[in-house]
């Protein structure tokens, strides 16, 4: 296992293109935030104190849970090509269980995950820092980094269930852009919840990006609430939540920081659940 999550971070890491492409949706939103969105939402903030520095740090929340899974699914994307080349074949003759190879993939992905999400919040954050001046306590800076690790376990959780069916690397190009384009939307990176309507909401709370995305916000718009809603009355300030996605509403209750982080893990025992019972189906794949 050790021997494939090591070969396929080094594929991952060689491949300036992948690295690339794995990465294009969270370029996009960027230049679209610059470019359009920011001043939509600095306008709807504008009667609030610090509202284009709320607006930049809402943005790389979004950003951070885009990232863990567009990455994490280029990541594994490595696993159809080495089904359709028959190089999975080649470590079954190592003697190593399907299930180790598998875990392999699923943990160099996680990996990956990790390390781009840390380098998109730098990034990030320091272009954000240099435009308004956006900051962050140490405390925040560690609770984010335990919720990149819960967004990259996901995500590839969820990578591994999608792609685990697929037998054709010819049709990844596709799937990546899909991929890419509905993590933005259902993350509410372009769209607030408030600007949809109950169907679209109730989609978005079946996708655990959300939750992911919604963690982000409460972890990094904790001080920046403060200061932004501090006119607002308790129950203003929880609509305004709901209407930025801080939170998801599940039975009439804002989801918090703890209940986020229950989600998050039980929806990646749940993928990989599936994903084993996919592999049983599957095994002559293999």
């Amino acid at each position: 296992m050790t021997t494939i999550i090591s070969r396929n971070l080094n594929l991952y890491f060689k491949e300036k293109t992948t690295i690339f492409f794995s990465l294009l949706s969270s370029l996009i939103i960027l230049v679209l935030y610059f470019a359009f969105l920011k001043q939509n939402y600095t306008e709807s903030l504008k009667s609030l104190k610090e509202g284009a520095q709320f607006a930049d740090i809402w943005l790389l929340a979004g950003l951070l849970s885009v990232t863990g899974m567009t990455t994490t699914f280029q990541a594994m994307t490595q696993l159809v090509v080495d089904k359709t080349t028959g190089r999975m074949r080649a470590f079954r003759l190592t003697q190593t269980s399907r299930l180790s190879v598998y875990l392999g993939y699923f943990f160099s992905s996680v990996i990956i995950g990790i390390l781009m999400q840390i380098a998109v919040f730098m990034i990030g954050f320091g272009i954000l820092s240099a435009v308004d001046g956006i900051g962050f306590s140490l405390y925040q800076v560690l609770l984010t980094t335990l919720a990149i690790i819960l967004n990259s376990l996901v995500s590839a959780a969820l990578s591994l269930i999608l792609l685990s069916g697929v037998k054709k690397s010819s049709s990844l190009t596709s799937l990546g852009t899909i991929i890419g384009t509905l993590s933005g939307f259902l993350s509410g990176v372009y769209i607030p919840m408030r600007a949809l309507p109950e169907i679209g909401q109730t989609i978005i709370k079946c996708y655990p990006g959300a939750y992911s995305a919604s963690l982000f916000r409460h972890i990094l718009l904790a001080d920046q609430l403060k200061i932004t809603f501090a006119p607002l009355s308790p129950d203003k300030l929880l609509d305004f939540k709901a209407d930025f996605g801080i939170g998801l509403s599940l039975s009439g209750q804002l989801t918090t920081v703890v209940s986020e982080s229950i989600i998050l893990l039980f929806a990646t025992l749940g993928l990989l659940i599936g994903s084993v019972i996919i592999l049983k189906i599957n095994k002559k794949n293999l």
